[in-house]
């Protein structure tokens, strides 16, 4: 489903997104599978993201020759504009649903103003960061984030980003068991379904997938990884050769990334 207004394509291309999040009330959906016992781990999560401000200045879209991306959750439902937090998010939304795109940035400052844009073509609603392997995904009422400010989206981003940083660093702490029980087949399980539900963006998570793979003689495996690997730069583009300084570095990079090395919590 695609958004086909050319000219409002070329603004998003030059325009760039910066932080305004929304209650935390708004993405319910992404936390009902969190066990209640976690929800104060989200929450301590959510205020260490806000304190360090990292909060995404741009947003991205999937843009094709068609126009902008949309997904329609049934035929008698309206399509909602897809929206993602970051570049790497964008493209394996492309790479899993095989369609022909690339990704374009706007700036999280001209959200509301990309969201009334997208009203007055009867676009009634967004989703954020939709899996393209889940049925599930989190939508906002285009009327609601054309009124965010930037505080509103920081706060909404930093519950969502916590969401993810909870449940995957429960998938590592797994992987890592079942490491040191020696279950490798166990381990990349679970790091393969951090890689495809909650974040594609950590160079750290491909590389031990990688190793993995190496590890159990599945070729097709270690290449892709080795692939995803040059999308982060120069400093990943090697091959992925069996070391324990390799493992060892590549481990604590993945558990910094999910807040686990306490000096490191997102």
């Amino acid at each position: 489903m695609f958004f086909r207004k050319k000219e409002h394509l070329q603004q998003l291309n030059l325009e760039t997104p910066k932080p305004g999040l929304a209650p935390p009330s708004a993405a319910t959906a992404a936390t009902d599978s969190i066990p209640l016992s976690n929800s104060e781990a989200v929450n301590r999560r959510a205020k260490e993201i806000l304190d360090s401000g990292r909060i995404p200045d741009w947003l991205y879209v999937c843009a094709s020759s068609n126009g902008l991306l949309m997904y329609q959750p049934a035929p008698d439902q309206k399509p909602m504009m897809l929206l993602f937090s970051s570049a790497f998010a964008a493209n394996d939304y492309l790479r899993a649903t095989g369609t022909q795109g690339t990704a374009h940035q706007f700036k999280v400052d001209t959200l509301p103003e990309s969201a009334q844009s997208w009203l007055s073509f009867g676009v009634q609603a967004a989703v954020l960061d939709r899996c393209p392997r889940c049925p599930q995904c989190v939508s906002f009422e285009l009327a609601v984030l054309a009124k965010l400010s930037k505080e509103d989206f920081a706060r909404l981003w930093a519950h969502l980003r916590a969401t993810r940083l909870v449940m995957g660093e429960m998938r590592v702490r797994s992987a890592m068991s079942h490491l040191s029980a020696g279950s490798h087949a166990a381990a990349r399980n679970d790091l393969e379904y951090i890689r495809d539900h909650f974040d594609s963006g950590i160079p750290y998570l491909h590389q031990v997938i990688g190793l993995l793979a190496g590890m159990q003689k599945d070729e097709p495996a270690r290449a892709s990884a080795i692939e995803r690997l040059k999308e982060f730069g120069p400093q990943f583009d090697e091959p992925l050769d069996f070391s324990p300084e390799l493992v060892a570095k590549a481990m604590v990079g993945l558990m910094a990334n999910f807040g686990m090395l306490r000096s490191d919590a997102m």
